[in-house]
């Protein structure tokens, strides 16, 4: 009971967070407003061709003794109506068959709109399921319907995003997570121990979610441990104080993100793009960077201790207080920013690498 009770509260939470779309007005009332704008034509229809052909006048009548040619003109009266009378006919049978087509598209859309209502909502309950294979499901279900349906794309963003952080917080408390201290060399990967949150965050790596406009998936305070990203689109996203250690995010794009107080520890980065990220106070001692974008990064108290930097790009970054004792750093620094507190590998020559100096008091830098 307790256990059902929990899903059923965490599926209340998805539903809150997803924004249903507002009711369309009654097909109904509509067909009822069209079919009165017909009637109103076909009125048209006998009063017009009287308007623009009318009745000969009686003068005009007297002065045509011969009664055939009084029975030809008349003929022609009528046969001018009558041509009128058809053409009008012709544009109303264009208008009933363009109206028809408009609400045949109409309820196609509104049946649309129903099934996917409908998928959306039984996704959102298997998100809540205690059943492995339902949550899964429930996970792939909401990608396919961001793939039909842009209007929704947000919205399962940051339902996935709600279910990664309720279901693998920060500090450990959910059933299944490994202790904040036990060794991550000896925890499986997360695929293995925890499928389903693996299953979302690649569903938010690769739908496109952060390229949309201004929508920033909030990632912060989650257990990622061991987790596999490569090549993941987390543009801009928030993972402030995040736990990836041991994490792969080979070629992941990572450009603006917020990753202030991470933990990448011996994650894998290699030719990750970073340019613009926020790093301040990261954790990255003994992570793999080689090859990896971060100009104009913001790695300031950054802790790179042991890592490999071969080849990283840190023009214009920003190196303040950043401790890089014993990694093996050689690549593109123009420009970088750095101060008396930067600690630089045995050896380095950071004046030749291009690397500026400033003059800057501990901790005053927003």
């Amino acid at each position: 009971m307790a256990r059902a009770s929990g899903a059923r509260h965490k599926v209340n939470q998805l539903r809150r967070i997803a924004r249903w779309r507002p009711q369309r007005p009654a097909t109904v009332s509509v067909a009822l407003l069209v079919v009165g704008g017909l009637a109103v034509l076909a009125g048209w229809i006998y009063v017009l061709p009287r308007v623009l052909v009318p009745d000969r006048s009686a003068a005009s009548l007297a002065a045509v003794t011969d009664p055939a040619k009084r029975l030809e003109l008349e003929d022609a009266r009528l046969k001018q109506r009558n041509d009128v009378r058809a053409t009008l006919l012709q544009g109303l049978a264009g208008a009933v068959v363009a109206v028809g087509l408009s609400l045949t598209w109409r309820q196609i859309r509104v049946n649309q709109e129903g099934q996917i209502t409908e998928r959306f909502n039984k996704a959102i309950d298997h998100l809540g399921s205690d059943k492995l294979d339902l949550r899964l499901g429930g996970i792939y279900a909401l990608e396919r319907i961001a793939k039909n349906s842009n209007d929704d794309r947000d919205t399962i963003a940051e339902i996935l995003a709600a279910f990664v952080r309720q279901r693998s917080p920060w500090p450990p408390s959910q059933p299944g997570q490994y202790r904040d201290d036990f060794p991550i060399r000896q925890q499986p990967p997360l695929r293995t121990r925890a499928p389903d949150i693996q299953a979302a965050l690649t569903v938010l790596g690769r739908g496109g979610f952060t390229r949309q406009g201004t929508l920033q998936l909030d990632l912060a305070a989650v257990d990622l441990r061991r987790a596999a990203l490569d090549g993941a689109h987390l543009e801009g996203a928030s993972l402030r104080e995040a736990h990836l250690e041991g994490a792969r995010l080979v070629g992941a794009h990572l450009d603006g993100a917020f990753l202030n107080g991470v933990h990448l520890d011996g994650a894998s980065l290699s030719d990750a793009h970073l340019d613009g990220a926020r790093l301040h106070g990261a954790h990255l001692n003994g992570a793999l960077l080689n090859g990896a974008h971060l100009e104009g990064a913001d790695l300031w108290d950054v802790h790179l201790e042991g890592a490999s930097l071969l080849g990283v790009h840190l023009e214009g970054a920003v190196l303040l207080g950043a401790d890089l004792e014993g990694a093996n750093l050689s690549g593109h620094l123009d420009g970088a920013i750095a101060d008396v507190w930067t600690v630089w590998p045995d050896g380095f020559d950071s004046l030749s690498n291009g690397v500026e100096f400033v003059e800057q008091e501990r901790h005053t830098l927003n």
